[in-house]
């Protein structure tokens, strides 16, 4: 899942991916269902941390 995406994405890669709009990736990181570092200003998110979430979370049943 996501071979050619780099192992660390930007905020709006991982929206992008999981097609979703701004507001709904902040709340995803800041309520903690995705793990998010501050870098530079910007959210940097692990490729494995957003996999783990897609296929483990129960945010979305």
């Amino acid at each position: 899942m996501f071979e050619k995406e780099p192992d660390l994405l930007t905020r709006k890669q991982c929206q992008d991916l999981l097609h979703i709009g701004k507001s709904k990736m902040l709340e995803l990181i800041h309520d903690g269902w995705i793990p998010a570092r501050k870098i530079a200003g910007g959210f940097r998110i692990e490729k494995s941390d957003l996999i783990d979430f897609i296929e483990n979370s129960m945010y979305w049943n």
